[in-house]
Order: structure tokens, then C-alpha cells, then sequence
């Protein structure tokens, strides 16, 4: 079990450069938000700060959010409902799983939270409900698509001055919208998408217009560029298939990467990097996740 009993803190998080072969043609760096905490880490923490602050300061009863079989969201609010001593209750994609279906959901079980497995229909109707319900907890969107995500992850732009290309892997849009809000104009966004066949601009822009930035997305949407074929299969699936790759190049491991978002959009950075000839100054944001070398 890892030593996680510490409270996540975005002041963990720092800037480092990327080492990379001399006759690499751009300065690469990282943000490591996976440092704010082992596993509450990188925009899981930044998307849920707000509201855990505002279920303590309201008393709340609890929280309750949605997520998939290797929901690296799920994982975050159960362990925040452990160490805030806040009752949560998890619903995830896929009524044939359980707590023992794989080392993710393994790790979300503990004496407040509740789980309950939702066949894909039902969870799609649900996955998006926000606010407080009728048994009195906070109910938190999938991947933290809120309004307090989007303005956590907001505070990332306050670190990403003076860089040519922003790089971040992409689930709901949260995190990829609230960057390209926050971040200067002239700075590029690139986006990796996880999911297999993702909409990533209409579902940016659908969450823009909820949470009332379609203006601001309007007159920022020409600086996201996607790359859509970096998902290894779709969500969840290519692990094996990811971690060969990894491996077999020591360039795409300089520090922890987890097998459903970071590494397949690491991957991706360092591909289409080597394909822009001038040289550029670049960040790629890790937004954390349990790490591919402990899923072995």
C-alpha cells in the first residue's frame, strides 16, 4: 500500500525540464502535478480542492461521483473521502464489475465509501448530475466536470508563461478547457484524447456552454490542436501494448506515468514533438494517475 496518508498540496507541484538527446531541437518541461500527492494527484486534486472545501464549510453530508473501471477520479474522491472524513459514494460504469475487478477500484474500497455498479445505460443519464440530492450529498460530475473543477484547473495557467506548446492528455475536458482559459494566446494547446472516437472540440465547447465560458472558448478554440490517435484502443484497454513502448525507450519514462491518460499522452508529446522542425519552447502537464509502474 502506498504511504498516502499525508493531505494532497498543490505546492508539491513543480516545473522540470525534460532531459532529452542533444540533438533534440526543442526545451521540453513538465509540470508535475503528479507530486501533489501519491494519489489524490495532478488535476484530480485541483478539480476536487474547491468542493471539498465547500462540503467541510457547507456540512455536507457526502459526495457522490461516477466514473469507469479505472477511474483515476474515483480513486481521487475516495481517498479524499478517507483522509476528509467525508462518506462517498462511487458509481461506476459496468454493472458486471465489483471492488475486486481490477487494482483501481481495489484501492477505492475503504469505510466510507459505498460503491454501486451501473449498467452503461443508467450511467450515462446519471454521469453529469451536479449539486446537492435529495439524500443531502454533493453530487460531483464524472471526471469533476463542474464549475469548481474548471476554475481549480484555472490556476494551472498561473505556472505555464512563455511556452510555444501546451501539451495535456484529455478525458472529459475538464482539465484541457480550463488550461486553454487560463493560458496566454499566444501558447498552443495539444490535446490527447483517451477515448477511442472522442469528440474532443464539441466536448469541450458542450462543457464550455454549461458552465458559462462559451464566449471565451469561442475566441480560444483555434489554439487546441487534437491528437486523436494516441488512446491504444480506447479507455482503459492497451496497457500491455503501452508499456512495451514505454519501456523499450528510456526518452519516454523520465518519471512516473500511469497507463490510462500520462503515458499515452506522453507518448504522444514526444511523437509529435519530433515532428515540429522549429524550435519551440514546450510543456507537457501531468495530471497524474496511479502509476504504470505499479500496475505491473
Amino acid at each position: 500500500m502506498l504511504n498516502a496518508s499525508c493531505l494532497p498540496s498543490i505546492e508539491n507541484s513543480k516545473v522540470e525540464k525534460i532531459p532529452m538527446p542533444n540533438n533534440f531541437p526543442h526545451d521540453l518541461f513538465v509540470l508535475r502535478d503528479d507530486l501533489i500527492h501519491p494519489i489524490i494527484s495532478g488535476n484530480k486534486w485541483r478539480k476536487l480542492k474547491r468542493i471539498i472545501e465547500r462540503v467541510k464549510k457547507e456540512k455536507i453530508l457526502g459526495i457522490e461521483t461516477y466514473g469507469g473501471a479505472y477511474s483515476n477520479h474515483l480513486l481521487a474522491v475516495a481517498w479524499a473521502a478517507k483522509l476528509f472524513e467525508i462518506p462517498c459514494i462511487l458509481k461506476v460504469r459496468g454493472e458486471e464489475l465489483n471492488p475486486n475487478s481490477n487494482e483501481v477500484l481495489g484501492l477505492c474500497q475503504n469505510d466510507l465509501v459505498q460503491m454501486i455498479f451501473l449498467n452503461r445505460e443508467k450511467y450515462r443519464q446519471e454521469k453529469s448530475t451536479y449539486g446537492i440530492l435529495n439524500n443531502g450529498y454533493f453530487s460531483i460530475p464524472e471526471g469533476g466536470a463542474c464549475k469548481e473543477g474548471i476554475e481549480g484547473v484555472m490556476e494551472i495557467g498561473l505556472c505555464l508563461l512563455n511556452f510555444d506548446v501546451i501539451a495535456v492528455s484529455q478525458g472529459t475536458t475538464t482539465t484541457s478547457l480550463g488550461i486553454l482559459l487560463s493560458t496566454p494566446p499566444s501558447s498552443a494547446l495539444w490535446v490527447f484524447p483517451a477515448l477511442k472516437g472522442f469528440s474532443a472540440l464539441d466536448e469541450m465547447k458542450s462543457l464550455a456552454i454549461r458552465w458559462g465560458y462559451e464566449q471565451e472558448y469561442n475566441h480560444h478554440k483555434h489554439r487546441v490542436q487534437v491528437f486523436s490517435q494516441y488512446h491504444f484502443g480506447g479507455y482503459g484497454r492497451g496497457i500491455k501494448e503501452l508499456k512495451d513502448v514505454l519501456v523499450n525507450d528510456i526518452t519516454l519514462m523520465p518519471f512516473p506515468l500511469d497507463t490510462v491518460y500520462s503515458g499515452k499522452a506522453f507518448h504522444g508529446f514526444i511523437t509529435e514533438a519530433n515532428k515540429v522542425s522549429q524550435h519551440k519552447r514546450m510543456i507537457f502537464i501531468h495530471t497524474g494517475g496511479y502509476s504504470i509502474n505499479q500496475l505491473t
